[in-house]
C-alpha cells in the first residue's frame, strides 16, 4: 500500500474535521465492502487526521490489514495534518472485501478513519506485471548486463512477453514470472540475489554461463521453485543444505553437472535431466550419411510413437511385487482405513515412504485405480504429501512420509504445557487452505478433496502442513464444471449437510471440511462435541452461539489464552464461520479464505511493533 502525507487529495475540512473510532479501545476498526461489479477493479483511499490536540505522552500509530495486503509499514498521526494510505495494485470485486484498522503496541489511543474513497480503475485488456517482479527482473537485467531484447512489461501482453521466461495470469490479479531460462546467455559474476525476489518463480535455468562464488542459501528458501539447473558453471563450495533436503525429499529437480569446484553433493545426481550435447565426428562417406540419416529417421519415428502414447502413459515410479514387499517387511502399521491400510517402510536410498495397500475388498477396480495414479502424478505442491509410485499388483501406493503425525494428534494432546501455539495454528491454517486451494484453483481439472479432516493432514519436522489421503480424492470433468454427482464419502462431522442431503459435491464442500478443521484449531474441541448438554452439538453450532454473544475468549483454546491478538482470533473465528455456512454458494472460495488467513497472521507479527 502507497502512503502519502501531503494533502493533494483535498478532502473537504467539513468530513477530515470528524472521524470513527471504534467502541472498545482495545478493538480494531472493521468494515466490509461489496462491489457492484464482479469484474470490474478498485482502488481504495483511506484519508487519516489527527483531530485531538495530543498530551506528550500521547501516541496514535496506525497501521491497516486488508483482504488483498496490508500497510507495510505502521504511520503516526499528527494534529491536523492529513495521511492519506492507498492500496498499490487495484483489487478485484469478485469476492467480499474486509479492511481493519488497528493501533500498534505502543500506540495509547485507539485507531480512527475520518474518511474513505472508492475508485472504479478503467478496465485494459491486460494487467501490468505484478510490480516486485518487475522490480526483481529489471535488476537482474542490470546486474548481468543482460542484452536480450528486454523492453516494456515483462509479462503483458501475453503474446509478447519476455524471452526466457514464462508467467502465470491469474485472473484479476497481475501476472506474475514462474520461470526464468538464462542458460547459454553469457553470465559472470556471482548468482544474482535479486532472484530471491520473483517469490513466485518455479522453474530457474542458469546453466552453461560463467557464474562463479558459492550456491546461495536463499535458493533453498523459494517455496514454489520445483526446478533448478546451474550445470556448467564455475560454482564453488558447498551445495546448501537446505536444497540437498529438497532435492531428496521435496521433489526438487536439481542439477549441479561440470561445476568441479563444488564438494559435498550429498544425494544430489550429477545427472543431467536435460538432453545431452553429443559431439559426432564428420565422416564424408556415403555409407556414414546413410547410417546417419536412418538413425535420425528411427529416433524421429520413436519420439513420435512416444509423444502419441504419452497422454495415456503414467509417469510414476513402478515398483513390483516383491520391492513392496521388501519395502513394508516388518514396517510399522502408521493407518487403517476404509481404503486399506498404511504401512512406514524404506527405500533403497533409505528414504522414508509411507505405503498405502489397497484392501483385496476395496470397491477400487483396476481401472480407477489407474485414473487415480495419474492424477496423483500430475499434482505437486510443498502442502501436499508428495506422491513417489504405485505397484499394480497388490495394488499399493507410495508416498512420502511426513514423521510428525497428524493434526489430529496434535490438537488433541492433553496437558496445559502441551499443544500447538496460536501462530502456529495460524500457520497450520495458511499451509493447508494453500494446499487446497492448489487443488481447486491449480489443477487442470480442479480436484476435489472429499474428506478433508485433522487426520488427513501430516505435519513435519518444522510443522509444516502436507494434505494426504487422495486415495477418495475426485477430478472434476471438465475445468468449468463446478460440482459431481457422486456416491456418498467422507467422515461424519466434517461432511458438507448440502452434499449429505443431495449427492452434489463441489469446491465448497471442501470449504465446509476446511472450515470445520479451522475452528478445531481455534478451540481445541472435536467436529463433533459431546461434553455437552442435553445432545452431541457441532462444533460449528456451539462456536456460533458463542460468537454471537461475541464470547472469544471462552471460544479459543484455553491453552493459547493471553497469546493471541483479540483482532486476529476474531477473524480467524469469522472466517471459518462463513465457510460452514449452510447454503454452499454463500460460502468463500478457498482462494478468499486463503488471503483472509495470511490476514491473522500479519495481524499477530505487528504485536511486536
Amino acid at each position: 500500500m502507497n502512503e502519502s502525507y501531503q494533502n493533494a487529495f483535498e478532502i473537504p475540512s467539513a468530513v477530515m474535521s470528524t472521524a470513527v473510532a471504534p467502541k472498545n479501545a482495545s478493538h480494531a476498526l472493521q468494515f466490509y465492502w461489496d462491489s457492484p461489479d464482479n469484474n470490474s477493479e478498485y482502488y481504495i483511499y483511506f484519508h487519516f487526521a489527527e483531530i485531538e490536540k495530543l498530551r506528550p505522552h500521547q501516541l496514535r500509530n496506525l497501521f491497516i490489514i486488508w483482504s488483498g495486503g496490508w500497510s507495510p509499514r505502521p504511520f503516526v498521526l499528527r494534529y491536523l495534518n492529513a495521511v492519506t494510505v492507498s492500496n498499490t495494485w487495484p483489487f478485484s470485486g469478485s469476492r467480499k472485501h474486509s479492511f481493519s484498522i488497528l493501533k500498534t503496541d505502543n500506540s495509547t489511543l485507539p485507531p480512527i478513519l475520518n474518511a474513505y474513497e472508492i475508485y472504479e480503475a478503467k478496465r485494459f485488456l491486460e494487467l501490468e506485471t505484478n510490480q516486485g517482479d518487475i522490480e526483481a527482473i529489471e535488476n537482474i537485467k542490470l546486474h548481468y548486463k543482460i542484452s536480450k531484447n528486454w523492453q516494456g512489461d515483462p509479462c503483458s501482453p501475453q503474446a509478447y512477453k519476455w524471452e526466457g521466461l514464462n508467467c502465470s495470469y491469474p485472473e484479476s490479479r497481475p501476472p506474475r514470472i514462474i520461470s526464468l531460462d538464462l542458460s547459454s546467455s553469457g553470465l559472470r559474476g556471482q548468482i544474482s540475489p535479486f532472484i530471491a525476489n520473483l517469490t513466485m518463480i518455479q522453474a530457474l535455468d542458469l546453466s552453461n554461463n560463467d557464474l562463479t562464488g558459492p550456491i546461495p542459501d536463499f535458493l533453498s528458501q523459494m517455496p514454489d521453485l520445483y526446478v533448478l539447473n546451474l550445470g556448467k558453471n564455475k560454482l564453488a563450495g558447498p551445495v546448501p543444505a537446505g536444497l540437498i533436503d529438497r532435492n531428496k525429499n521435496d521433489g526438487l529437480s536439481l542439477s549441479l553437472c561440470e561445476n568441479p569446484n563444488i564438494s559435498k553433493l550429498g544425494h544430489v545426481s550429477c545427472k543431467s535431466r536435460k538432453k545431452q550435447n553429443v559431439v559426432i565426428p564428420v565422416v564424408v562417406s556415403i555409407t556414414g550419411t546413410l547410417i546417419l540419416l536412418l538413425t535420425v529417421a528411427a529416433i524421429w519415428w520413436r519420439c513420435k510413437s512416444e509423444k502419441k502414447d504419452e497422454p495415456f502413459k503414467i509417469q510414476g515410479r513402478k515398483f513390483t511385487k516383491s520391492e513392496i514387499d521388501k519395502i513394508t517387511n516388518n514396517s510399522t502399521l502408521i493407518g487403517r482405513g476404509g481404503f486399506g491400510e498404511v504401512y512406514h517402510g524404506t527405500l533403497e536410498n533409505d528414504a522414508q515412504v509411507a505405503v498405502k495397500i489397497l484392501n483385496l475388498s476395496s470397491k477400487q477396480g483396476s481401472e480407477e485405480f489407474q485414473n487415480e495414479v495419474k492424477l496423483l502424478m500430475r499434482v505437486h505442491h510443498r502442502n501436499l504429501v508428495s506422491f513417489i509410485g504405485y505397484c499394480d499388483s497388490p495394488m499399493a501406493l507410495v508416498y512420502e512420509y511426513v514423521g510428525n503425525g497428524n493434526l489430529q494428534q496434535q490438537i488433541s494432546a492433553a496437558g496445559a504445557d502441551i499443544g500447538l501455539t496460536w501462530k502456529q495454528r495460524l500457520q497450520i491454517a495458511v499451509d493447508t487452505a494453500r494446499g487446497l486451494e492448489y487443488l481447486h484453483d491449480g489443477c487442470k481439472p480442479p480436484i476435489l478433496h472429499r474428506d478433508l479432516k485433522p487426520s488427513n493432514i501430516l505435519l513435519n519436522e518444522t510443522l509444516q502442513a502436507k494434505i494426504a489421503d487422495f486415495g477418495i480424492s475426485k477430478a472434476l470433468a471438465t475445468e468449468t464444471a463446478t460440482h459431481a454427482l457422486t456416491n456418498l464419502r467422507g467422515t461424519y462431522g466434517y461432511l458438507d449437510p448440502q452434499y449429505c442431503t443431495t449427492g452434489q459435491l463441489t469446491r465448497k464442500s471442501d470449504t465446509y471440511s476446511f472450515g470445520i478443521v479451522l475452528l478445531e484449531l481455534i478451540t481445541g474441541r472435536p467436529a463433533i462435541i459431546t461434553d455437552v448438554e442435553p445432545v452431541h452439538v457441532n462444533v460449528s453450532d456451539w462456536v456460533r452461539a458463542k460468537f454471537e454473544r461475541m464470547e472469544i475468549e471462552s471460544i479459543v483454546d484455553s491453552r493459547v489464552q493471553g497469546t493471541y491478538k483479540y483482532s486476529s482470533a476474531q477473524t480467524a473465528i469469522e472466517i471459518a464461520l462463513a465457510c460452514v455456512l449452510k447454503t454452499p454458494t454463500e460460502r468463500p472460495e478457498i482462494s478468499y479464505v486463503y488471503d483472509r488467513l495470511k490476514e491473522c497472521l500479519e495481524i499477530e507479527k505487528f504485536k511486536q511493533l
